[in-house]
């Protein structure tokens, strides 16, 4: 059996929600040196999930991302374990952290008896696997706000006061597009829960619990409405457990509020006497 050491490459398509979707994998041998990679080469898999992308360009970049790698396995020869203790210090050289929307997963580690057979295993179950929301009728995050909320908002003229802020914590900062202060900051976030498969729907939860963690962490308080489209035509539970993850009690700095269309128009009301109110 060989002990190797491999990590996840993904797009992230958006900083606030997190929300990405893996492209490739990288996987490294100490013992021999044995470096290798696998990626996407088609982004019409990317557009599926997420408008305005570059895919062209992103097709681009992880074509020299592979090539880097090749570079690094060809001019060491299998001499990494003399060089480098880990993967992580290899794909610092070739890919710097940055705020790009490459990033890497954390390194994992695990045993085969091939080495390639494993990459091409990896590939299938966490690449090719996820690349699977392709459904044009599931609504998406843009879509909600467009398409459900807005039209609420704008009839009691809240729209055009909403100015983005960007809210920091020790270790990152999330940027929310739609937010109104009066003595806190007030972010209204639209987010569709509203996915084809129920595992795509429990990630998108677990992202946006790890957001709530981290802005736990910041030097002021929120207010967080999430604008949501619940699931259709799913288990009863499912939403229950999208409810019980994000209850207020569970947050100090953070109050916490999810709104369905229902509640959208008495929302937008009370906004609109709060905003009228802080002009007086």
């Amino acid at each position: 059996m060989k002990k190797f050491q491999y990590q996840i490459i993904r797009y992230r398509h958006d900083r606030v929600t997190g929300e990405f979707v893996n492209v490739g994998i990288i996987i490294y041998e100490p013992s021999t040196g044995y470096l290798d990679s696998r990626f996407i080469s088609k982004y019409s898999r990317i557009t599926q999930f997420f408008e305005n992308v570059d895919g062209n360009y992103l097709i681009k970049v992880l074509k020299h991302f592979k090539q880097q790698i090749e570079l690094h396995s060809e001019a060491y020869n299998g001499l990494f374990a003399k060089k480098y203790k880990n993967l992580e210090e290899i794909i610092e050289e070739i890919l710097p952290k940055n705020d790009s929307s490459l990033y890497c997963s954390k390194l994992k580690s695990a045993i085969d008896l091939d080495v390639q057979a494993a990459l091409q295993d990896l590939y299938e179950r966490m690449v090719e696997r996820y690349i699977v929301e392709s459904d044009k009728t599931i609504k998406d995050d843009k879509y909600v706000w467009k398409n459900i909320y807005k039209k609420y908002f704008d009839a009691y003229n809240i729209t055009e006061k909403f100015t983005s802020h960007t809210i920091k914590t020790s270790n990152d900062s999330f940027e929310f597009q739609k937010t109104w202060k009066n003595g806190v900051w007030n972010c209204f976030e639209s987010v569709s829960f509203d996915l084809k498969k129920e595992e795509s729907i429990k990630n998108k939860i677990y992202r946006w619990s790890g957001v709530l963690n981290e802005l736990e962490n910041a030097n002021e308080n929120i207010n967080l409405y999430f604008l949501a489209a619940l699931p259709t035509n799913k288990d009863k539970k499912l939403t229950k457990f999208i409810k019980e993850t994000f209850k207020e009690e569970k947050y100090k700095k953070i109050k916490v509020e999810m709104i369905t269309e229902n509640e959208a128009e008495s929302l937008a009301k009370k906004f609109k006497e709060k905003i009228e109110s802080h002009n007086n």
